[in-house]
């Protein structure tokens, strides 16, 4: 257990002052940016927006108090390490680091408390990513489909996608508020072949809370797929009847909008994965779920040794600020270049998906631990 020092209070004050001014520029910045297009279009909007009995700037406010944590979870990974290197800057500019070393502390052990935070700022995102974001998403995507002027309880252009048992499902529309999905085809695949043995078109399922099941309220047709005779027999389904789907409510809805949701909790897209093993896509966000946070560390550690040298030389935080944005853009480049290989299928998802993290993770420990040397 490292002891706490008078001087960690005032470097842990300093970082977090610093760290709440950064995130607060850059969540400014990107709001107006974007607000000009929104307003745009809730514009074009208004009177629709009024007429469900809702003001339109407080549609627009609740957005934007909706997008706030989604926001966030991808500004940390830049915001972190840039206030460590205005930190550092402010502290070395008004001469507070070098009666430290002088009296024998540590580099390391001086930096220790911004380390620290970093580790908190990480498990809050990981608390943030599994409780917060499943809970603001449905909401966020209805305040998104009203402001441009879609229809809040009608999504369409669904992708194709497969319940929890491997059947296949596509629809025409999906209505979230009601839990209902419109022209629906469920086709059921033989275990051990593989091959299409049945298909089931609804013109509606309706989702029945209590039981937990699809309901095929309004009936529908049961079409055995034979090679021999495709599509020639066809046998009624009876209203009321349960679909054969493995899938919630909440499961159908996180799929439809998975492409589009701002965030996904890592349960969510793990639920996502195991129903689609053939998706590569959510097989490698599964674990993109993890290694998002955990760079918001590694560029903590990798710009701190960069970040003291540079400002001990020039007492300003830009050039600690350029190094800050040159290892980032390292970082996710070498991020995206493997993410699109692992969802290309040419290598291992799980082993592509962890190795920018490993080896800039690597780097970032051993640079840490000869900040002295």
């Amino acid at each position: 257990m490292i002891p706490w020092r008078r001087h960690d209070r005032y470097v842990l004050r300093a970082f977090w002052m610093t760290f709440i001014a950064v995130v607060l520029f850059f969540t400014v910045i990107v709001i107006v940016l974007d607000s000009a297009e929104r307003i745009r279009k809730l514009t074009r909007n208004w009177d629709q927006v009024a007429a469900r009995g809702q003001h339109p700037l407080l549609v627009l406010a609740e957005y934007y108090l909706t997008l706030l944590p989604f926001l966030w979870m991808q500004l940390l990974a830049f915001c972190v390490p840039s206030a460590a290197a205005f930190c550092i800057a402010r502290l070395i500019r008004h001469n507070e680091l070098t009666p430290l070393v002088t009296g024998g502390v540590s580099l390391r052990r001086i930096v220790w408390p911004i380390v620290l935070s970093g580790v908190v700022i990480v498990g809050g995102m990981l608390v943030v990513q599994e409780t917060l974001i499943p809970s603001l998403n449905r909401r966020h995507l209805r305040l998104s489909r009203i402001i441009t002027r879609n229809t809040p309880d009608r999504v369409t252009r669904v992708p194709h996608f497969h319940d929890r048992r491997g059947g296949r499902l596509s629809m025409q529309a999906y209505l979230p508020i009601q839990q209902r999905m419109e022209a629906v085809t469920i086709t059921d695949f033989d275990p051990d072949t593989g091959e299409p043995r049945n298909q089931a078109w609804y013109p509606e399922l309706d989702w029945d809370p209590s039981l937990r099941i699809w309901r095929a309220s309004s009936g529908g047709w049961n079409i055995p797929l034979d090679r021999d005779a495709p599509g020639v027999r066809r046998e009624p389904i009876a209203s009321g009847t349960p679909a054969p789907l493995d899938g919630s409510a909440e499961f159908i809805e996180m799929a439809v909008t998975a492409r589009i949701s701002p965030g996904l909790s890592r349960a969510q897209v793990a639920s996502l994965a195991d129903a689609n093993p053939d998706n590569l896509h959510f097989a490698v966000l599964k674990h993109e779920m993890l290694t998002g946070p955990i760079s918001t560390f590694i560029l903590l550690l990798l710009s701190l040794p960069f970040s003291l040298t540079v400002a001990r030389r020039t007492k300003s935080a830009v050039p600690g600020m350029l190094g800050v944005l040159g290892v980032a853009a390292l970082y996710f480049g070498a991020h995206f270049l493997v993410a699109s290989l692992a969802r290309a299928g040419d290598w291992n998802p799980v082993v592509l998906a962890w190795l920018p993290t490993a080896v800039f993770g690597s780097l970032a420990l051993t640079l840490y631990a000869t900040l002295d040397g």
